[in-house]
């Protein structure tokens, strides 16, 4: 390496502690897969067995409750009607409303359940929303959608193919306000203060048959009476989560820096993104965005979480503080190859044997990080990823973070 004043390392100690990009720890949205796109597999159709964090109620009697992907090749054509999801590729359906003298008793009544990725704060208050829509062939529009927020007692019950109406959801679409839209997706949202013993969030129509809300549809369908609902785009946001943009961060001219939280189901559509001094034209709706200023500027995120408001900021100064041979130095001693590939590449790293790295998507969101230990500044890292572009970074805790892109194709 070519020899550097001790006053230019500390610049670049100082450059490096400034770019570093993190997340905060802090969880954003309780609900594992709020989306619905994290899925094992596309063999199984018409059952929720494929997708991930979220099951029936009850293991044993199931319910009613099924799983539509793009992968399935029946979205928008499913087996109950029209629709696409509300946003990704995926969303979930359940039977909400179904006569046990019109329909077979022993599946009259759907639930479905999540394990929320951390239990909730006590007296913590808590923005919850979800989106519905009734499906084309429903014969009515109902009332009765609610979230129910419990512990490990949930395991106790063992019957679900009925109406749970012991069970008081915290979140519950309003008496008398039946949803009967069969094309657009309505949300349902509300707020409550957690005991701190809610860890499993169930989603379904808690009343009774009778009293249950309804408004006719499908006159044609009559005598048989039932309530199809598709769900997507789950949430649960701490009403108090503060506004974030990052830390301040230098950026070298014609590279991109990603600001914000990771993204996630709820807190993406919360945040909408500026630039100064233009406050009135959003530049991206998201939790996170990668931007590539041409001059040192100012980002503003406005956070709108059931209608409480915060605002962050996050300087972008554009710099390469004469250091552009440095960090062209530093930067080759990452390398990838091949690059593009399709499941597997080697890791060339030559100031370590021993690192952590981070795999994250163009959305900024991390799906795989791990430490790893380098032989011969070399480790064969194999992965199965769609197709399109990742960002591999490299730390360790006595060199700056290193970040390539990878392409993946031939999947």
């Amino acid at each position: 390496m070519r020899k550097v004043s001790l006053l230019k390392y500390l610049r670049v100690f100082i450059l490096s502690v400034l770019c570093f990009k993190f997340s905060i720890g802090q969880i954003t949205n309780f609900v594992a897969n709020g989306g619905f796109e994290l899925k094992y597999n596309c063999s199984v159709t018409s059952t929720i067995l494929p997708i991930a964090q979220w099951n029936w109620l009850d293991s044993l009697t199931y319910g009613n409750a099924v799983y539509y992907n793009y992968c399935y090749g029946d979205v928008p054509y499913i087996s109950f009607g029209f629709q696409y999801p509300r946003s990704g590729d995926a969303f979930s359906g359940l039977n909400a409303l179904c006569q046990p003298t019109l329909c077979n008793a022993s599946n009259s009544r759907g639930y479905l359940r999540n394990r929320l990725k951390s239990n909730l704060q006590p007296g913590k208050v808590y923005c919850v929303k979800f989106f519905i829509s009734i499906s084309n062939n429903s014969t009515y529009g109902i009332d009765g959608i609610g979230a129910y927020f419990g512990d490990d007692n949930l395991d106790t019950i063992i019957y679900t193919n009925k109406a749970l109406t012991y069970l008081n959801p915290q979140i519950q679409n309003l008496n008398g306000n039946v949803i009967s839209d069969t094309l657009n997706w309505t949300a349902i949202t509300g707020t409550f203060t957690a005991i701190g013993t809610e860890k499993h969030l169930v989603i379904g129509n808690f009343k009774s048959d009778a009293a249950t809300t309804k408004t006719l549809i499908n006159a044609a369908n009559l005598p048989l009476e039932f309530t199809n609902i598709y769900l997507d785009d789950v949430s649960c946001i701490d009403i108090d989560l503060p506004a974030y943009a990052g830390p301040d961060v230098f950026c070298i001219p014609g590279n991109s820096v990603y600001i914000g939280r990771q993204r996630d189901v709820g807190i993406d559509e919360a945040c909408m993104w500026y630039k100064l001094p233009n406050m009135t034209t959003a530049i991206d709706t998201a939790a996170g965005i990668w931007v590539s200023p041409t001059a040192t500027s100012t980002y503003v995120v406005r956070q709108e979480i059931c209608a409480g408001i915060k605002y962050d900021t996050v300087v972008v100064t554009m710099s390469s503080l004469g250091f552009d041979d440095f960090y062209s130095e530093m930067d080759s001693y990452f390398t990838l190859s091949p690059n593009p590939s399709k499941d597997k590449i080697e890791l060339n790293y030559k100031l370590n044997d021993h690192a952590k790295i981070t795999i994250q998507n163009n959305l900024g969101q991390i799906i795989r990080e791990e430490e790893i230990s380098f032989i011969n500044s070399k480790y064969n890292l194999s992965y199965s990823l769609p197709n399109g572009i990742y960002f591999i970074t490299i730390l360790n805790s006595k060199h700056k973070p290193i970040t390539k892109k990878l392409i993946v194709h031939g999947q």
